[in-house]
């Protein structure tokens, strides 16, 4: 049986407010049912719709990375740069965006993933899964990760070691997530295995769930953005800084809703929407790093 969103489970799946999911009701026929006076949504037949509604010339989707930044951008782009035009985007995780991607299932993915034999961010992935295809990587932005901790930081945690030794408890990331890689790179590198972080089997799939985890004390510790912390009032331990790369099909480098999407994705455009990021780099932001 196809699962009833409500209003508020319905946004929170579009990344969107739940202004805009009426205002898709009244304009865009989004699939809805009324029972007692209370708006719910199909959930399959929703995403079919979705899967149908974006016209490649006009809307954009994008998968992959967990960013509340992209977040709110594409939330900019439909509601006050491009009226006109929808944003969709689905934090699935870097490595099933870079899937639906190869599959053709969305217009764009981002994503961080570190290779922990080269080093390097995201294009030993991209190459991999793109075979078959032509696609076009732009860099987003960089963004500090580190481990986000009560403020005070009480137990002292410094890295991943110190989360085992201390018996602290860890809030984890889904798998196939660029942080869940990271998460086990770091672990490999301290030497410590899995079993030892007391907590390594709950999983989120946001930073922002990971900080509210935190912030509410059902888990001592747990790796995320440093926005976040600013965000709410907590602590964050710093450990590593990573590119956040956008990949797009060749085939729709040159079309409108991607035009008009990467015309957000400059350092001045951002910091005139969002004059305060911390934790975000835009040095690069804009530049073309694969073609």
């Amino acid at each position: 049986m196809d699962r009833l969103l409500t209003t508020k489970e319905l946004a929170d799946l579009l990344r969107i407010n739940e202004k805009k999911v009426y205002q898709l009701v009244r304009e865009a026929g989004v699939p809805h049912v009324r029972i007692a006076g209370k708006w719910l949504f199909p959930r399959d037949h929703l995403l079919r719709w979705i899967d149908e509604r974006v016209e490649r010339e006009k809307d954009v989707f994008i998968v992959g990375s967990d960013d509340i930044l992209l977040g709110r951008l594409l939330a900019s782009y439909s509601q006050g740069n491009f009226p006109q035009s929808l944003g969709f985007y689905s934090a699935v995780g870097s490595l099933k965006g870079l899937d639906a991607l190869s599959r053709r299932k969305a217009h764009a993915c981002c994503v961080h993933l570190l290779d922990v034999e080269s080093g390097e961010y995201n294009l030993p992935f991209i190459k991999r899964y793109a075979s078959g295809h032509e696609w076009v990587v732009v860099n987003l932005w960089h963004r500090r990760q580190g481990l986000i901790v009560r403020r005070g930081n009480p137990l002292g945690i410094k890295g991943m070691g110190d989360i085992a030794r201390k018996g602290a408890r860890f809030i984890n990331r889904n798998e196939g997530s660029g942080t869940r890689v990271l998460i086990e790179y770091l672990l490999r590198e301290e030497g410590v295995e899995a079993q030892e972080i007391k907590g390594f089997g709950s999983e989120v799939s946001t930073h922002m769930e990971v900080a509210l985890k935190v912030l509410l004390g059902e888990a001592d510790v747990g790796m995320g953005i440093e926005y976040v912390t600013h965000l709410l009032p907590l602590d964050f331990v710093p450990l590593r800084e990573e590119r956040f790369d956008l990949v797009i099909p060749k085939e729709l480098w040159h079309t409108k809703a991607i035009g008009n999407f990467l015309s957000l994705v400059t350092p001045l455009k951002i910091k005139e929407l969002f004059p305060r990021l911390p934790g975000y780099s835009f040095r690069e932001t804009g530049k073309v790093i694969l073609e």
